[in-house]
């Protein structure tokens, strides 16, 4: 499992496509750092990862588009499906590579703290619980992206599909605030994939929201898990 995770790192970064997601991530955070930040005044950054937490469809789709697409594109998925691996571990190590580049794109954000710092009064602890629940958020989206990416046969279904998945999740939390029918509504709060996002940005760290953008990740992951065996069976 190791091994594979290291491949699919290193091969982020031997094609574009880990640095077109690092590049439109960090694009997308340095404008709105600048306006919110150096130009607005503000002394934290929920500006930033409340853009982030919208625009987040567009980014994530192009980090996971090849996870599985590749290995069909290549003829390479009957090879790696009956290897000694299992499926869970083939889709977690692949899971885990792209959440790797993930992180390493969130490192370089923390160049936006070092400015906070030197230059204003922060909040530390509001600064910690919106890392930490970006973090949560990207891992869970990046989970519902491996499972639409493994229903695809090619990179361009796998982005659209992802995509598609990702700004539904995403709308409902719109949604679920104009919506009064009492089965309905609870259904799509439940489903709002950001809607418990707002807690960090304000600051607010409850173990409720961790716990569900973690079970979040798990359910897509195991839908990921059950899709590729049955491929392995077809």
């Amino acid at each position: 499992m190791y091994y594979l995770w290291k491949k699919e790192v290193s091969s982020y970064f031997a094609t574009p496509f880990g640095f077109v997601f690092m590049g439109i991530f960090l694009l997308l955070s340095g404008l709105s750092f600048t306006t919110s930040n150096l130009l607005g005044g503000n002394g934290d950054l929920s500006g930033m990862f409340g853009l982030l937490s919208n625009m987040s469809f567009m980014t994530f789709p192009v980090l996971t588009m090849r996870l599985f697409a590749e290995e069909r594109r290549a003829g390479t998925e009957n090879l790696l499906l009956t290897s000694r691996l299992t499926i869970p571990q083939i889709v977690l190590a692949k899971y885990l590579a792209a959440v790797t580049v993930f992180l390493i794109t969130m490192l370089a954000t923390l160049v936006y703290v070092g400015i906070i710092v030197t230059y204003g009064y922060p909040n530390l602890g509001a600064l910690a619980a919106s890392y930490l629940g970006y973090i949560l958020l990207g891992t869970a989206m990046i989970a519902v992206c491996t499972f639409t990416s493994s229903l695809a046969d090619n990179q361009v279904t796998a982005a659209i599909l992802s995509f598609g998945a990702l700004f539904v999740l995403v709308m409902m939390s719109a949604f679920s605030r104009s919506m009064q029918v009492p089965i309905i509504a609870p259904v799509l709060r439940a489903m709002s994939i950001t809607l418990r996002y707002d807690e960090f940005i304000r600051g607010i760290f409850r173990l409720g929201p961790v716990c569900y953008y973690i079970g979040y990740s798990i359910i897509f992951l195991f839908f990921a898990v059950k899709n590729m065996q049955r491929r392995r069976l077809n």
